[in-house]
């Protein structure tokens, strides 16, 4: 009788605590670190801050459809600065020109492509609100330091307005209380000897820069929270807008 020879399978050789055709430690230990890292890029993608899509011409028309007068209707137009040759006049002292360029003067920001406008009349005042637009964020913040500068050096100063209307009295800074989250804005009156209030609210919001603008005859009380609130709608319009658009 013949006996078998036992049968033995392979022999495997094994380094290491890794076990036959399993994922080694390092490997276990690089895999998890390739998910976290994928995870990361995802949440971060997610929740990352992305800049604010800029304002188009339909964009504005899309905020001024929204800047209704009292009984509904919005009357708003397009401004084309090529077309817009201004009022003839100028400002005493000459350095304090610029605060009253866009509204008294009508000249448009020299670096402004176009822009959208609406007026009001209400009771015995008038008001106008427009906005510029720029080619960029920094373009629009650049034309608004620039005006916040004159206004430093022109708050308290005697100003004379060469242009029709002509008027002449001091012009004062109007103070704001704004939101943490507000835009950036500056006010100011220039009141004349007669009482007439010629009061401006501008403001800064992406590549835009805006500008309210009231006539106030001598009888009647210029309230800034009035322009204010006027401004706070504008800025809830455009916020809007951008959250269409983005």
């Amino acid at each position: 009788m013949t006996t078998a020879s036992p049968q033995f399978g392979p022999e495997v050789l094994t380094v290491g605590a890794g076990e036959p055709g399993g994922v080694s430690r390092r490997g276990r230990f690089i895999l998890v670190a390739i998910v976290i890292v994928l995870l990361a890029g995802l949440l971060a993608w997610r929740f990352w801050p992305t800049p604010a899509p800029l304002f188009t011409l339909n964009d504005l028309r899309g905020v001024y459809a929204g800047m209704v007068r009292h009984d509904g209707t919005s009357h708003a137009s397009v401004i084309n600065p090529r077309l817009n040759s201004g009022q003839e006049g100028y400002i005493l002292p000459a350095a304090c020109q610029p605060l009253f360029e866009a509204t008294v003067l009508n000249r448009p920001p020299r670096d402004a492509l176009d822009g959208v406008g609406t007026f009001w009349d209400i009771d015995r005042s008038s008001v106008s609100l427009f906005t510029y637009r720029f080619a960029d964020v920094e373009s629009a913040d650049r034309e608004f330091q620039r005006l916040a500068a004159v206004l430093e050096n022109c708050r308290d100063v005697p100003v004379q307005v060469h242009a029709r209307p002509a008027s002449r009295g001091m012009l004062t800074l109007t103070p704001l209380i704004l939101d943490s989250n507000a835009p950036q804005q500056m006010a100011y009156v220039l009141t004349t000897n007669d009482g007439t209030k010629l009061a401006v609210h501008t403001l800064a919001f992406s590549n835009t820069v805006s500008w309210q603008f009231r006539y106030v005859p001598p009888l009647d009380t210029y309230l800034p929270v009035t322009a204010q609130q006027l401004m706070d709608s504008l800025t809830v319009q455009m916020r809007a807008v951008q959250d269409l658009i983005r």
